[in-house]
């Protein structure tokens, strides 16, 4: 019973559009025949009422069915929805382009509205799978039904002006119950449909094959056999004239015409009128194929296949380009062939890889830069093979490097070994690179990489604070670094002292030395009386992690009290204070919450402290633990020396931590 009510409503529903209802948005051209689609869903509700029906138009496969229709409406969906039903269709694709249709209820004295809806696969070279799905809700967002999943495939389409035909496409079209075929539909001019002399077809066959065939090419599936059969197609149709029989409106060339003889295509114009079938169709169209299909009869000379490499092209090293090349014969597809040539600009050893060096169409990837000759080579098996060239520009890419040690603020002892573990990525397989590492302490380091990485190992002989760069530079001029700075301390070294304020009113003291030569660890006390907004802020050292004290007297101490991190920056005279949250990690943040020269470097040779408002700042660098005393008038010991600095008031008003 329900096919019988789902038969009455597709009846119904074709009634309707075939009553040509003029309130009713049809899309190109009314439906005055079958519906031109290759794939099609309906869905049905819970009362077996129709709720959506939705079919899929490739190509020019609905202007072909619908002469009044407008070629440049290709690759849709035709909808229909059942009117006042409460449920909302939602159409959606994936293809070339994804995509989406939603439409609320139609509502209306109509029962049902059809809608066109556009893929994005328009004016494309080259067909495209698509899938699409079609679902019925509610108001409520409930799911009301689906057609499922569909697959098909969207059309090529050109429109290129050509003075012998306007448009052409290749699609998939339902040629029986159990088959699909490849078409390609060109639209003729009237220069095309008014020949008349016999010398012209061979000529205008060529031309309308080759330019239609470049434009909106023929997928790989079609045959030699099957494009020949095209091609004898498309002759018959330019002879039309001469046999006193009147054109359509477009050109259907099928692949599956089985490929009958020359002598057949030439002598049967008006019996099978230039779309024969198979043996035993009957009809106008039935031709008995010949065996083979081969070239006999009097049809026209075999010619040389047409063959384009297609543009130049420009790429990065170790990408894949695609090259855009054509090639056509009138006796079917000849076989292609793509080689390359390097040019005096390519390092010796590279190499090109064509992803099918026989499609016309194809992807090559080079391994080096420079300048590339591809050359596509097409033979038919009759004429002499013929060739066209194009230019593929490999573009040099630098190296990609990656270091994994040193870290940031790493703390190295003086005298032990400081590791650089780096390596690097590079697209060009024929490249080879060299390594260098500047030290930041007067050295350099130049190797060849090995293994794709930069590895080695450095030894500073005094304390600092160095930022080394590490480089990988490839033999075309490519380039990558990057920079890491390294804490390096010598704990036989003296003392750094200091108490005094700064014009911005940061008071501050610090007494910090290693204990002995085996020391890791610094001994000492800071503190910092940081201005605020909202009043002073006093930060005391519950920890120092390192003390950093070069040759020539300038010094750095790092630690920590119990809720702050804080450097301190010591040079004869002058200071930086340097205070952030712990919460924002153990070493500055790029915007610390407290600078006082902000935007200066973290590197104790560009730190740029401050010109002291009052105090003093001692350096030792020649205080060894062991000796009996730090040199006149200093005093013996680090408690005497402070009490020769003067005495300061400092304003420690408001928070203070310990």
């Amino acid at each position: 019973m329900k096919r019988v009510k789902r038969a009455l409503l597709h009846t119904a529903v074709v009634l309707v559009m075939a009553l040509g209802l003029l309130a009713v948005p049809f899309g190109p051209g009314a439906p005055q025949e079958a519906q031109a689609a290759t794939s099609a869903g309906t869905i049905y509700g819970e009362d077996d009422e129709l709720l959506g029906f939705a079919s899929f138009n490739p190509g020019l496969h609905y202007y072909h069915e619908h002469e009044d229709s407008d070629p440049d409406e290709h690759n849709f969906f035709r909808v229909t929805d059942r009117c006042n039903d409460g449920v909302e269709l939602h159409l959606s694709w994936s293809s070339a382009g994804d995509g989406e249709w939603r439409h609320g209820d139609c509502t209306g004295w109509l029962p049902y509205r059809t809608y066109t809806v556009h893929t994005q696969h328009q004016s494309k070279p080259d067909m495209a799978a698509i899938a699409w799905a079609m679902s019925a809700w509610d108001a409520e967002g409930d799911r009301q039904g689906g057609t499922g999943v569909q697959s098909d495939w969207q059309g090529s389409f050109s429109d290129d002006g050509d003075d012998l035909y306007t448009h052409s496409s290749v699609y998939e079209d339902a040629f029986t119950d159990t088959r699909d075929t490849v078409v390609l539909t060109v639209i003729p001019t009237d220069k095309a449909t008014g020949v008349y002399l016999p010398d012209t077809i061979d000529a205008y066959t060529d031309q309308i094959w080759d330019r239609a065939t470049e434009k909106t090419p023929l997928p790989a599936s079609v045959s030699a056999d099957e494009r020949e059969s095209m091609y004898k197609q498309l002759w018959c149709h330019v002879k039309f004239n001469l046999e006193g029989i009147k054109g359509g409106h477009t050109w259907d060339l099928e692949a599956a015409h089985p490929n009958v003889s020359w002598e057949r295509v030439n002598n049967g114009v008006k019996d099978h009128g230039c779309n024969w079938g198979n043996q035993g169709d009957g009809g106008w169209f039935d031709v008995p194929p010949t065996d083979g299909g081969g070239d006999g009869g009097d049809g026209p000379a075999d010619a040389a296949p047409s063959v384009d490499a297609g543009p130049d092209v420009s790429v990065d090293e170790g990408s894949q380009v695609t090259l855009e090349g054509t090639a056509a014969d009138d006796g079917g597809t000849p076989a292609t062939t793509w080689t390359y040539t390097a040019g005096d600009d390519v390092d010796e050893g590279a190499t090109c890889t064509f992803a099918d060096a026989s499609a016309p169409r194809t992807t090559v990837t080079c391994t080096d830069d420079g300048t590339y000759t591809v050359t596509l080579t097409a033979d038919d098996g009759v004429n002499a093979p013929v060739s066209d060239t194009a230019t593929v520009t490999v573009r040099n890419v630098a190296p990609t490097l990656q270091v994994a040690k040193p870290a940031d603020w790493d703390v190295h002892r003086v005298e032990t070994d400081v590791p650089v573990k780096a390596s690097f990525t590079d697209p060009d397989s024929n490249d080879t690179h060299t390594c260098k590492v500047t030290w930041d302490d007067g050295s350099t380091s130049t190797f060849p990489a090995k293994d794709g990485a930069c590895d080695t190992t450095h030894v500073y002989d005094h304390a600092g604070m160095n930022t080394l760069t590490v480089e990988v530079a490839d033999d075309d001029g490519g380039k990558d670094s990057a920079e890491r700075m390294v804490v390096v301390y010598d704990p036989r070294a003296g003392l750094a002292s200091g108490a005094g304020t700064l014009p911005d009113g940061l008071a501050f003291t610090a007494l910090a030395k290693y204990p002995s030569a085996d020391s890791t660890v610094p001994a000492g006390a800071v503190s910092l009386s940081v201005p605020t907004a909202s009043g002073r802020q006093t930060i005391v050292s519950t920890e120092l992690e390192w003390l950093v004290i070069t040759p020539d007297a300038k010094a750095a101490v790092k630690g920590r009290s119990a809720t702050h991190g804080f450097l301190g920056y010591l040079q004869s005279g002058r200071f930086r204070g340097v205070t952030w949250p712990l919460s924002q990690g153990n070493i500055p943040p790029a915007a610390p919450s407290y600078d006082s020269t902000p935007g200066a470097s973290w590197d104790l040779d560009e730190a740029q402290p401050k010109q002291l408002a009052t105090g003093l700042t001692v350096i030792d660098t020649g205080w060894l633990p062991g000796l009996p005393s730090l040199p006149a008038p200093l005093g013996t010991t680090a408690g005497e020396l402070l009490d020769t600095l003067p005495a300061l008031r400092l304003d420690l008003h408001g928070d203070t931590e310990a």
